[in-house]
C-alpha cells in the first residue's frame, strides 16, 4: 500500500516549511512518497524548498515556471507519482499534522474505490473539502482535475464524476485530532482563475447520483 502525497506551494514560506516539517515528523504506518510542485513561488520559498528537499523531506520536487494553480498544478504532480503508488492523497500546503496515525487513519476510512477526505462542505452541494483528499490513483488518472476549472470546483466536478460512476466518497468534518488546515496562507494568486464563479445550478447537476456521506468525527 503506497500513497503519492501531492502538495503545491506558491509563496507563504513559514506554512510551507511548518506543513513538511510536520508531515515528516508525524506519519507513520504507512508507505509514502512526499511531490512537491511548486507554482511559481517568490525566491524565498524556492530556497526553503530545496533546502528541504536536500534535508531529504521531500522526494521530488518541481519547479513550475508559472502559477498553474490548483488543477492544472496537481495535474502535473501526478505525472511524477510512482507507478506502484495506490493512491493519490492532495494536501494543502498551510496545513499542520498533529497525529503519526493521520494517514493510515484516512486510508483505513477510504470506501475501497473513490475518496476519503479530512474536512466537508455542507452548503450544497454537499461535498468533501479538498485540502487533505486521498483518491485511488487509477480513478484520478481517468478523470483528473478538469483545467477548466482551476481552484477549487475542479474537485466538486471531480467528486460528482466519482459518485456518478457508482464509486462512494467519505468526509470527516470535525478532524482536529488529526490535521489543521490554516487556510488561505497562498494570497490571491486564484482570483484570475477560470471557472471561479459557475452557474451553481450547473453545478449541482453534476451530481446525477450518489452522495457524499459525511461523519461528524472520527477517532
Amino acid at each position: 500500500m503506497k500513497v503519492s502525497i501531492l502538495m503545491l506551494t506558491y509563496n507563504a514560506p513559514r506554512y510551507v516549511k511548518k506543513s513538511i516539517q510536520t508531515l515528516k515528523k508525524n506519519t507513520e504506518g504507512i508507505d509514502y512518497e512526499l511531490i512537491v510542485v511548486d507554482n511559481a513561488s517568490e525566491e524565498k520559498t524556492k530556497k526553503l524548498l530545496n533546502k528541504l528537499k536536500e534535508e531529504g523531506m521531500i522526494d521530488k520536487l518541481v519547479f513550475n515556471d508559472k502559477n498553474e494553480l490548483f488543477a492544472g498544478g496537481n495535474n502535473i504532480a501526478a505525472k511524477y507519482a510512482d507507478k506502484d503508488a495506490d493512491f493519490y492523497l492532495l494536501l494543502n500546503s498551510d496545513v499542520k499534522i498533529k497525529n503519526k496515525n493521520w494517514l493510515k487513519r484516512l486510508v483505513d476510512l477510504h470506501p475501497g474505490r473513490g475518496i476519503s477526505s479530512y474536512g466537508a462542505v455542507l452548503s450544497e452541494p454537499v461535498r468533501a473539502d479538498g485540502y487533505c483528499l486521498l483518491i485511488n490513483k487509477d480513478l484520478y488518472d481517468a478523470h483528473q482535475l478538469d483545467e477548466a476549472f482551476q481552484w477549487w470546483w475542479s474537485v466538486t466536478k471531480l467528486e460528482a464524476e466519482i459518485l456518478n460512476e457508482g464509486n462512494k466518497i467519505i468526509a470527516v468534518r470535525n478532524h482536529g485530532n488529526y490535521i489543521h488546515h490554516y487556510g488561505g496562507k497562498s494570497g490571491k494568486g486564484f482570483k484570475d482563475a477560470s471557472g471561479l464563479y459557475p452557474d451553481m445550478d450547473k453545478v449541482k447537476a453534476w451530481f446525477k447520483s450518489g452522495k457524499v456521506e459525511i461523519l461528524d468525527t472520527y477517532e
